[in-house]
C-alpha cells in the first residue's frame, strides 16, 4: 500500500521512529520496511485481513509504568514466581519477577553480551524477511527481553510474559528473544491484555534436543503477533495460540526445521463473536530429512465474525522421509459468519508423507436431535457440541475461562 493510501497510520509510525533512539539495526530494519511497504490485500498473507481497521489509526508511543494492583490480577497461578511484565510494549523490570534459573536480560544489555548471536541472526532476518510488520517491530521495539537457557537446564515452571496495554491509540511493540541450548527445556506463556495496538514479536532458537513450548492467549482489541523459530537436530517445539475476542487479530508463524528429527507442533483456537476477526498465516520449512511438523487450527465463529487461515509447508529437495500435516476446521454458528481457508504444500523431495485439508461446517442437526432425545435441551445440547469441537485443544490448557 502506498503512503498516500494509509497516511494517518504511516505518518504516526514515521513520527514514532523519529523519536526513538537510533541504531544501525533499527535503521536497517526501517529502511527494509520502507522497501517492502505496507501490506495490501493483494498479498495472499493479508487477503482477508481488514487492514483499514489498522490504517485508520494514528498511533503513538505511550510510556507507561502501571501499578502492581493493575498487574497482579493478570499473573497466572502457575507463574507466581516467574513472570515478565511489559507495559505498552516496554519491559518493566521493577514489576517483573525473574526465575531463579537461566539468564534473562534487557535486549540492550544482551546485545553487548551476546552480540555475536544477535548480529548474525537479526541481520539475516532483516535481509530475508518479506513480512512488513515483522520488520516494523524490530525497527520500533522499545525495551525487549532476551532469555537464555544454558545446556541441560530444565525449567519446570512456565515463564509468563504479560503484555499489558493502556490507551486506545497506544502502539505497543514488544519483543522477546529465546535461546535454548542443548538438551534444555523451557515453557513460556504470553498473556495479551488491555488497550492499544499490541505488536508482539518472538524469536526462538532451539539447539540440539532442546524442548520448548509456548502458549499465547489474547483478549486484546488489536494484536499483531509474529513468532519465528529455528530448530536444530532432535529439537521439539509446541506452539498454541488462543483468541477469545478482538476487532483484529493476526498471527504469523514461521518455523524452520534445520536439523534431522526436529519436530514442530502448531495449534490454534479462535472463539469469535460480534464483528471480531482472527487471521492466521503459517509457513513451515523442512530443510533437513527425517523432520516432522503438524499444524492443527480450529475456529468457532458467531454473528458477523471472520477468520482466515493460510498455511504453507515447503519441503526442500534434501528433506527426504519427512512427515508434514496441516488441517483447519471451522464451525460457523450464524449465516453471517465467514471462514476462509487456504492450506497448501510445495514439495521438492520425493520421499515424504504429507497432507493438508480444511473444513467449514455448522452444528450437526442429527447430533443435536440425538442429545434432545436423551432429555438434553436444545440450548444445552448445542453448547455441548460446540464445546466438544473445541475440547481437543482446550484439554491442553490449564485454564480456559475465556472460552466458557
Amino acid at each position: 500500500m502506498s503512503i498516500a493510501e494509509a497516511t494517518p497510520f504511516f505518518a504516526s509510525l514515521q513520527e514514532i521512529f523519529s523519536k526513538i533512539g537510533s541504531s544501525s539495526l533499527r535503521e536497517k530494519a526501517w529502511d527494509h520496511f520502507l522497501e517492502l511497504g505496507l501490506p495490501t490485500q493483494s498479498s495472499d498473507a493479508f487477503k482477508y485481513v481488514p487492514l483499514k481497521r489498522l490504517y485508520d489509526l494514528k498511533l503513538s508511543l505511550n510510556p507507561l509504568t502501571p501499578t502492581w494492583e493493575i498487574i497482579r490480577p493478570h499473573i497466572l497461578p502457575e507463574s507466581q514466581e516467574s513472570y515478565l511484565v511489559f507495559a505498552n510494549g516496554r519491559y518493566i523490570p521493577e514489576l517483573s519477577k525473574l526465575p531463579s534459573q537461566g539468564v534473562i536480560l534487557p535486549l540492550q544489555e544482551a546485545f553487548k553480551t551476546y552480540g555475536s548471536f544477535f548480529q548474525g541472526r537479526l541481520s539475516k532476518q532483516i535481509k530475508e524477511e518479506t513480512d512488513p510488520f515483522a520488520v516494523l517491530n524490530l525497527a520500533l521495539q522499545q525495551e525487549g527481553v532476551f532469555c537464555y537457557l544454558p545446556p541441560y537446564l530444565k525449567c519446570e515452571k512456565p515463564l509468563q510474559i504479560l503484555l499489558y496495554g493502556q490507551g486506545e491509540k497506544a502502539y505497543n511493540p514488544a519483543r522477546v528473544h529465546v535461546f535454548c541450548s542443548k538438551e534444555s527445556e523451557f515453557k513460556t506463556i504470553a498473556t495479551v491484555v488491555g488497550e492499544g495496538v499490541h505488536h508482539v514479536s518472538m524469536d526462538v532458537a532451539l539447539e540440539d534436543q532442546a524442548i520448548y513450548s509456548h502458549l499465547e492467549s489474547s483478549s486484546a482489541a488489536v494484536l499483531l503477533s509474529d513468532f519465528n523459530a529455528t530448530l536444530k537436530s532432535r529439537a521439539s517445539l509446541k506452539h498454541l495460540a488462543l483468541t477469545a475476542e478482538g476487532l483484529l487479530n493476526r498471527h504469523r508463524l514461521r518455523m524452520t526445521l534445520l536439523g534431522e528429527k526436529a519436530d514442530a507442533l502448531m495449534q490454534g483456537l479462535w472463539n469469535l463473536a460480534e464483528n471480531h476477526q482472527c487471521h492466521t498465516h503459517v509457513h513451515v520449512e523442512h530443510v533437513a530429512p527425517h523432520t516432522r511438523s503438524l499444524q492443527k487450527f480450529k475456529g468457532v465463529l458467531r454473528d458477523t465474525s471472520r477468520s482466515s487461515f493460510e498455511g504453507k509447508i515447503y519441503v526442500h529437495s534434501e528433506a527426504q522421509k519427512i512427515e508434514a500435516y496441516q488441517v483447519n476446521h471451522n464451525l460457523l454458528l450464524s449465516d453471517a459468519a465467514l471462514a476462509y481457508a487456504k492450506p497448501n504444500l510445495e514439495i521438492l523431495a520425493d520421499d515424504v508423507k504429507a497432507s493438508h485439508g480444511a473444513t467449514v461446517s455448522q452444528v450437526d442437526d442429527e447430533q443435536l436431535f440425538y442429545l434432545q432425545s436423551r432429555g438434553i435441551s436444545q440450548e444445552w445440547g448445542r453448547t455441548l457440541l460446540i464445546r466438544g469441537f473445541m475440547q481437543e485443544i482446550l484439554d491442553q490448557i490449564p485454564s480456559y475461562k475465556c472460552f466458557k
